[in-house]
């Protein structure tokens, strides 16, 4: 279960905080706006305060974005204006928890690293896609970030300053992916602090 109380108490911040390389957003974006297509019904696991769901709706047959924190599904829902489509939704809900119905493709970004059931919740989402769905994810990969990562965010959640991480590989976190049942289609290595993986992938 990821820790619903610390994203609770992050969401405000998390709201006002600006994206640390817009340029790498606006670049992956574009990407995802490239493979969802005008019939696809998209869940997005760990939608945050819903900044990417708004930015991708539009162009989608529905869209509902859950997060494990109620304050993050809050703030996401009072983004919403009279003139938003009707097709977006939020709900708080795990990663592990999908809706029932029709699912064409499935985000999960910048979530994967935060999970202690990786494995499980890559079972579900392949349980929920038709074969040829979309698993499309933004993963930050920890273990091939600086050394000091290691000592510091251990220190950081001994004082409630950071939540769960999962320290994955670039190798890793593919491997994961595609023995829970996905091929690649596509992957974007983008530079930082630790470097995040933006990879695209389909249901065999």
């Amino acid at each position: 279960m990821q820790n619903a109380a610390f994203w609770d108490r992050m969401a405000p911040k998390y709201a006002k905080d600006p994206i640390s390389d817009q340029a790498a957003y606006e670049t992956t974006l574009g990407r995802m706006r490239h493979y969802l297509q005008p019939h696809h019904h998209v869940v997005e696991l760990g939608c945050g305060t819903g900044s990417t769901a708004l930015a991708l709706a539009p162009g989608v047959q529905s869209y509902l974005g859950t997060d494990v924190s109620r304050g993050m599904i809050d703030i996401a829902r009072s983004k919403l204006q009279p003139d938003s489509p009707e097709k977006l939704k939020f709900e708080v809900a795990t990663a592990a928890e999908l809706p029932l119905g029709p699912v064409d493709a499935v985000l999960a970004l910048n979530l994967f690293h935060l999970l202690p059931d990786l494995q499980q919740v890559l079972r579900n989402i392949e349980s929920a896609l038709p074969k040829d769905g979309l698993l499309i994810t933004k993963t930050a990969l920890l273990k091939e970030g600086p050394w000091y990562l290691g000592v510091m965010i251990p220190v950081m959640q001994v004082f409630g300053k950071a939540p769960y991480v999962l320290r994955l590989s670039q190798s890793e976190l593919l491997s994961a992916i595609e023995e829970a049942g996905f091929d690649e289609v596509e992957t974007i290595l983008q530079q930082g602090t630790a470097p995040r993986l933006f990879t695209v992938h389909r249901k065999r």
